[in-house]
């Protein structure tokens, strides 16, 4: 999948120098619907752009095999997607006026280009997503299209708005894909790239097929790859957190367009050093604070708890149980699942916090008055 032969020292946005990351764990890594696959994650990070990248090439086929019915980010927990799917489109539809017609790529389950149509009915729309759940259907407005961007059908025309959320990073050419994307636009049109917050370490780092890390400097660069201009940049609300919008036009006079921040690369650089750090030492850091208890309980069974999986390896083989409050949201990630009023049942036992870190002190504080043992690790690692 990466071919080593082809590792560069130079940053392949702005061909600038970089500098590696610390391996969060030294054979293994997560891809970002939770399977393990036996590969390290080696990593770059721009001292210039401050964009973080693989530190090899990635071969276009390979990474879009990815994404074949294996792939089951869209459909692993169907309340969170659409508790996801409700937040993106009330922060799209502040930006912008009522379009016409809107394309998706990357459209997972169709819950996005739902959630705006039920704000803008009159619009048709056009979802595209090499991973779309099978039992996902087109509906009357709303046309549903298995592939990628090349896949997009011919007769659906140009669009006013063409929405991308949690892709870009995917992709093995920033540019290219904004090209891809550029082809499909109306005049006068918007392109809506959403993506991880690059200007901060947080997940998003850790996923094998996360080819990117992305700040604004970066973004702007693609787009001007792209004959592109980001007319607006801003980071999302609190309610979705670490992501950022850049908005796109066909403009080719960049002399109007609002300067990007500067990015500090070095310090960029370092956070992300001491971050990817604090996952390489999580495995024996949990194993010391979990006493070694043979018999865990892991409360959360999603996204943190499959990071956990792969990077704390040893911790996760001696989760007994996966333990949340509604077990239809659970991923499927080995251990059984039961609800979590049964786990209280029995007081003492030592629980892993498999939750964001940001919430973790508040878990924590529940398991404790419920009578089990809990184990934090936000000190370690603190996003």
């Amino acid at each position: 999948m990466i071919d080593a032969a082809s590792s560069t020292a130079h940053c392949p946005l702005c061909s600038s120098g970089a500098a590696a990351l610390t391996l969060p764990h030294p054979s293994r890594s997560m891809l970002s619907d939770g399977r393990v696959i036996p590969r390290a994650l080696t990593k770059m990070s721009c001292l210039a752009c401050g964009s973080a990248f693989h530190a090899s090439s990635a071969a276009e086929v390979d990474i879009r095999a990815i994404y074949d019915d294996d792939y089951t980010l869209a459909s692993a927990a169907p309340k969170s997607d659409a508790a996801r799917a409700r937040a993106y489109g009330d922060w799209i539809r502040g930006e912008f006026n009522p379009p016409r017609s809107i394309l998706e790529i990357g459209c997972g389950s169709g819950a996005l280009l739902s959630e705006l149509l039920q704000t803008w009915p009159d619009a048709h729309a056009c979802g595209v997503d090499p991973a779309l759940p099978k039992t996902t259907q087109s509906q009357r407005n709303i046309t549903l299209v298995r592939g990628f961007v090349e896949d997009i059908p011919t007769v659906a025309g140009t669009f006013d708005l063409i929405v991308a959320v949690n892709v870009i990073e995917h992709t093995t050419s920033p540019s290219a894909f904004l090209r891809s994307l550029h082809d499909h636009l109306a005049p006068n049109g918007r392109i809506v790239i959403i993506c991880p917050d690059g200007h901060s370490p947080n997940v998003e780092l850790l996923f094998f097929d996360h080819l990117y890390s992305l700040t604004r400097d970066g973004l702007r660069i693609c787009g001007r790859g792209a004959a592109l201009a980001a007319e607006k940049q801003i980071p999302a609300p609190n309610n979705i957190g670490d992501f950022q919008m850049s908005v796109f036009t066909a403009q080719t006079d960049n002399s109007h367009t609002p300067p990007a921040d500067a990015t500090d690369a070095a310090r960029l650089h370092s956070d992300r050093q001491s971050y990817l750090d604090g996952w390489r030492m999580l495995d024996q850091f949990l194993l010391e604070r979990s006493r070694s208890t043979a018999n865990l309980l892991s409360f959360g069974a999603g996204q943190t708890a499959a990071l956990l999986r792969a990077y704390a390896p040893q911790t996760w083989a001696r989760v007994a149980s996966l333990v949340l409050d509604d077990p239809t949201e659970a991923w499927n990630l080995g251990p059984p699942v039961a609800l979590y009023r049964h786990a209280v049942q029995t007081p003492g036992r030592p629980t892993l916090i498999a939750t964001t870190p940001r919430v973790q002190q508040a878990v924590a504080k529940r398991l404790e008055r419920d009578g089990l043992y809990p184990v934090t690790w936000n000190e370690l690692i603190p996003r």
